[in-house]
């Protein structure tokens, strides 16, 4: 096997000090590009880190600053001496083409850190002690934050952001319709990069909004969902239930009617074209294995499109893998993980999450933002949280759905119809009386 040749331009990182310290404008310029770790010579690192805590003092960075400064630091010795340095700015024919320069370095310094990746995911590979699917979501976190350090374009926030902002006016914004038109009124859909937190109690219909989350985004591309409650056979039944109209219970319990079957028939094909990977509790546990499992479902999208979104049933089933102080910081944790997941995706993500039992000691029996389980952190972090209510007593067939945050309009509580047949939630038709509730009162 040849030896791997480390790159390095060492000429590069000579005319990039050499420029910095003669024209201040160009140093503004190789700052953006180049960190000091991308310097492969020790002493070069050593001048542009002198250098770079001048520029932050609002100092002067001319090369007899910069030797002053290394002298204070101890650090002019060796090899680094005033006329190395006197050296290097006069071997600089412009300093112009600093920043080009400056990109030579920073791509070579980028070729390292591959090297060095490479090297680490062969010894992640190689620990046995790693789960496999840890081991290659480790391994793409030390590859994705390679080069991160590209140089950003600098120009003024107004004219390009008013630019994009007003060219923007003139298209409708990519929102996915919900399943319910009346929270579209209120959220207008699901956001790309949006984190979406739908809480509620046991027995409450979260898992059910999130399914039929699921089944619309599906409409749009391939969804990721993690089922840490429910079996494979669970979600099919009541996707039959849902698309089919066939009693959940004649399902569960396999009592299926001969119109019940042919029910099923004319849903099959629409069920089995449906872009829905399910992950269960068996292969996912960690918030780890939550993103590696997105990601691989996002790598299965057709060409030109994206992972239409990642629903997690539910936040408090999982776990870090590691030891933490509280559960509190656990879970604030996976929220502010899922938030990065959809923002790096592209992609709306749904969390349902556990509600506390905080709500049942309220005269309203209502949940609220506090009654979020084990972390306030979820709230902070989540662009909307739809709250579920049902009074199974008064009115059975109602789901309140309390828009709590909304990051991007209205809050609100909308009123949705309970299909607990079909294992379902509904829009409620509009009449006359939709505000008068299953008791004949006003809805609050």
């Amino acid at each position: 096997m040849s030896e791997v040749l480390v790159p390095f331009d060492l000429e590069a990182e000579q005319a990039v000090l050499g420029a910095i310290m003669t024209d201040l404008d160009v140093l503004d310029q190789v700052l953006a590009i180049v960190e000091p770790d991308d310097m492969y010579d020790p002493k070069h690192r050593t001048i542009y880190s002198a250098v770079r805590r001048l520029h932050d003092q609002n100092a002067p960075t001319d090369v007899v600053a910069v030797g002053d400064e290394l002298a204070a630091a101890g650090e002019l010795r060796g090899a680094i001496d005033p006329a190395y340095l006197h050296g290097l700015t006069s071997m600089v024919a412009t300093a112009a083409n600093g920043a080009y320069h400056g990109t030579i370095v920073h791509e070579h310094a980028v070729r390292r850190q591959l090297l060095e990746a490479s090297t680490a995911i062969a010894q992640i590979a190689s620990n046995t002690a790693v789960a496999p699917l840890e081991a290659v979501e480790m391994a793409r976190e030390r590859v994705d934050g390679i080069g991160a350090t590209t140089a950003p374009a600098i120009e003024t926030f107004g004219r390009a952001a008013f630019t994009s902002f007003v060219e923007g006016l003139e298209h409708k914004p990519k929102y996915v319709p919900t399943p319910w038109w009346d929270i579209n009124n209120h959220l207008g859909g699901f956001r790309a990069g949006g984190l979406y937190v739908v809480g509620a109690r046991p027995g409450q219909g979260k898992s059910i909004v999130g399914l039929q989350a699921a089944m619309r985004l599906a409409k749009e591309g391939p969804v990721a969902f993690i089922s840490l409650e429910m079996s494979r056979d669970d979600l099919m039944a009541r996707m039959v239930a849902q698309l089919g109209q066939v009693s959940l219970h004649s399902l569960v319990n396999h009592e299926v009617t001969k119109a019940g079957w042919q029910n099923i028939a004319m849903v099959r094909q629409q069920i089995e074209q449906m872009p829905i990977y399910v992950s269960t509790s068996d292969q996912v546990s960690t918030i780890t294995q939550v993103r590696a499992f997105a990601r691989s479902v996002a790598r299965k999208a057709p060409k030109g499109q994206r992972l239409a979104g990642v629903v997690v049933d539910y936040l408090q089933l999982l776990s870090s893998g590691e030891r933490v102080e509280s559960r509190q910081v656990e879970v604030s944790g996976f929220s502010r993980s899922l938030k990065l997941l959809a923002q790096s995706l592209g992609t709306p993500v749904i969390a349902l999450s556990q509600l506390n039992r905080g709500s049942t000691t309220r005269k309203s029996n209502r949940p609220t933002l506090a009654d979020l389980r084990e972390s306030g952190a979820i709230e902070q972090d989540a662009d909307s949280v739809l709250l579920l209510h049902r009074d199974e007593k008064n009115a059975p067939n109602r789901l309140d759905v309390d828009i709590a945050k909304n990051r991007q309009g209205q809050q609100g509580r909308v009123s949705l119809q309970w299909e607990g047949t079909f294992s379902r939630v509904v829009s409620r038709t509009w009449s006359p009386t939709t505000l008068i509730d299953d008791n004949g009162g006003v809805q609050q």
